[in-house]
């Protein structure tokens, strides 16, 4: 057994604070390694030493495998562990680290190599038994080879990058006319993203489920699974929700499945902590997708429900012990459920934001656990994923889990970005989820976000509380004459007044002093509220008799009012003198969000038809194609590849004749 004494963690976020977590409950520093754009982060905080390795973008920094191992070796670390993500299932990065002396905690290189194709992982799993999904993966990988084994194959096909996951080089193709179009997509997104082109060709089912199975090896021989999870709920093939146990799993289904896991485990050698892909047929035929050959993000459900601590188990078997348990030993304990939290915009196809979060509180509440980087605050940088948290829940039956998932979402607050807490209520409250009856096909096909739709009665409550806030702020700032009574005025019977807007529509409040209460009026109803006291982070007002704490966070003029049984809302006050608006560029296209600027199209002069190209931009890890949304000529380009743009900046623009005929 070799002794563990400082690790280095090479990730970030709250990858580094959960591996943090366990290292601090096992006796052992931890050494973080942070870019220019974390230097301020949490993690950083966080760590026992903290070192500087490069630039804000991850390939200036938390790629770079010289700068790792250099910053291990100026801290004195023994051991790395590379979190999920980044360097994780790179080969040569774990075969650097065991060159170096430094125990590696992944599975050995020769597994990640081997897996990391998967072209060769499938043909490793059908020597084995493992059943694998009718496909194509030769090393002939023209376009023209390709188009013809897809039509062999017979559509749907899937396309994918044999070098990556994360739905990164993947499109669906439904007929030989999108082929074409889909293959170069297709091959530009893998090269972009992984260095390697490669594509593999899969049969693609319209209605399947993703389960995987939680694989361990240790130095000794022995191989295990701990469990399943149902990994359905994807958007853009990213998971959204998970759970464990799979609502549709049967002792004989797992038997088979987890036998299969492992002996996809025990075909590689395999030495740490894994998971096994599969997707399972509607008569319950599963086949073999890939092998994750690192943590998942989605590692806490299986924690909750098998009381292991994974990453203690990691360390533990890279340390060279063995386990302590066999297959017969590990058993499952009520159901547990995971959420995803992104700071992108539902309303306007998924955008990732970036920007501060000026507030992020909630509430501990028995069998849930927050899984994030930000603590009372945070920010959200263009350079890395979106992910800002997740959200865990474990009771003792499915049902009880979602409810509790309810409440902790509707109990969590956060101020400043726009997140996809609300669409997550929503897949939660959606009756065919609560049923378990859903495949990978339920956002795009079955399940349909409206926005969050919060009651009008809400709303009236809302404004009240708000009022009454802001005029109790106004109150606690005054520094003149503070014995005169709040709201005092010459002509008592005078109602003062505010404006509002609400998604756009303005409307005035009218609001009174009556001894301790605010007489508030508008859109011709009445309120009788007042301020009672601030307790635990939250403000209690009482609304026509009926109390309820609120929270607020006001970012210039827009305020957010959080009440775990209202929901999130937001006003912004309106100033009494408007400032002019500068107007907007006539035919103008502007950055959808921030990003890099990766592929520009057209040039001035060019004539463009409704729907093509007009330039590439990546934020957060996801590409994003401009098309043009008319006919026209491109009178003027304003950006060029590898330039770094912020949300709303002018791209190109039409000629003014044409984007106005």
């Amino acid at each position: 057994m070799k002794q563990i004494n400082r690790l280095l963690i090479a990730n970030r976020g709250e990858i580094a604070i959960r591996i943090m977590r366990t290292c601090r409950e096992m006796g052992i520093s931890t050494v973080a390694v942070f870019s220019e754009a974390d230097k301020d982060a949490l993690f950083v905080q966080k760590a026992d030493e903290a070192v500087y390795i490069g630039g804000k973008q991850p390939n200036e920094s938390y790629l770079l495998t010289d700068k790792i191992l250099e910053a291990a070796k100026k801290t004195g670390a023994n051991a790395i562990h590379p979190g999920y993500g980044f360097l994780s299932e790179n080969t040569a990065f774990a075969q650097a680290v065991v060159d170096a002396g430094l125990i590696w905690v992944g599975p050995h290189p020769e597994a990640i190599h081997k897996m990391g194709s998967k072209i060769i992982a499938k043909e490793i799993m059908s020597k084995n038994g493992v059943p694998v999904i009718p496909g194509y993966q030769g090393e002939d990988q023209s376009e023209a080879t390709i188009r013809q084994k897809a039509i062999e194959i017979g559509f749907p096909v899937l396309l994918k990058a044999s070098a990556g996951g994360g739905g990164k080089g993947m499109r669906i193709v439904r007929e030989e006319k999108e082929l074409d179009k889909a293959i170069s997509a297709a091959k530009s997104e893998a090269l972009n993203a992984f260095g390697d082109d490669t594509l593999l060709i899969e049969k693609y089912f319209d209605s399947s489920r993703h389960i995987e199975f939680q694989i361990f090896g240790d130095k000794h021989g022995n191989a295990v699974h701990i469990f399943e999870r149902e990994c359905s709920i994807q958007r853009r093939y990213q998971k959204i929700v998970e759970e464990s146990p799979s609502p549709i799993m049967t002792d004989d289904l797992r038997q088979k499945m987890g036998d299969a896991a492992v002996s996809a485990c025990k075909a590689i050698a395999y030495d740490n902590a894994g998971t096994v892909e599969f997707i399972v047929a509607p008569d319950n035929s599963f086949y073999f997708l890939e092998v994750n050959t690192r943590l998942q993000v989605e590692h806490p459900v299986t924690e909750m429900v098998s009381g292991l601590d994974l990453v203690r188990l990691q360390i533990e078997t890279a340390a060279g012990l063995p386990f302590s348990f066999t297959q017969a030993d590990l058993q499952q304990s009520g159901h547990a459920i995971e959420v995803r939290i992104y700071a992108e915009d539902p309303a306007n196809n998924f955008l990732p934001v970036s920007g501060d979060i000026s507030r992020w509180s909630y509430s501990e509440i028995p069998g849930v656990r927050y899984d994030s980087s930000i603590e009372k605050s945070g920010k959200v940088d263009i350079y890395y994923d979106p992910m800002i948290a997740k959200v865990i829940t474990h009771g003792k039956n499915r049902a009880e889990a979602i409810r509790k998932m309810q409440t902790a979402l509707s109990d969590l607050m956060i101020a400043g970005i726009t997140t996809n807490k609300s669409f997550l209520k929503s897949i939660l409250e959606n009756e065919q989820f609560q049923s378990g009856n859903f495949d990978t096909g339920f956002l795009d096909k079955v399940f349909k976000y409206q926005g969050e739709q919060i009651p009008q009665e809400s709303l009236d409550i809302a404004v009240a509380a708000l009022q009454v806030y802001r005029t109790q702020q106004r109150a606690n700032d005054r520094s003149l004459a503070p014995k005169v009574p709040a709201l005092w005025r010459n002509n008592f019977f005078q109602a003062q007044k505010e404006k509002y807007a609400y998604q756009g529509y303005e409307f005035e409040v009218e609001y009174q002093n009556q001894g301790e209460q605010l007489s508030i009026t508008f859109a011709e109803k009445t309120f009788e509220a007042q301020y009672i006291s601030e307790t635990n982070q939250a403000h209690i007002i009482e609304v026509n008799g009926v109390r309820r704490a609120f929270k607020f966070a006001q970012t210039d003029q827009n305020y957010l009012i959080h009440s775990p049984t209202l929901g999130d809302i937001t006003f912004k006050a309106v100033p009494r003198f408007s400032p002019p608006e500068d107007e907007s560029t006539k035919g103008g296209y502007t950055a959808p969000m921030p990003g890099e600027i990766t592929q520009v199209l057209v040039e001035a002069g060019q004539t463009v038809k409704s729907g093509e190209p007009l330039l590439t931009m990546i934020s957060m890890k996801m590409e994003t194609t401009i098309e043009a949304a008319e006919d026209g000529t491109i009178e003027e380009v304003f950006v060029e590849p590898k330039q770094f743009v912020e949300a709303d900046t002018p791209m190109l623009k039409f000629k003014e004749n044409d984007a106005n005929k």
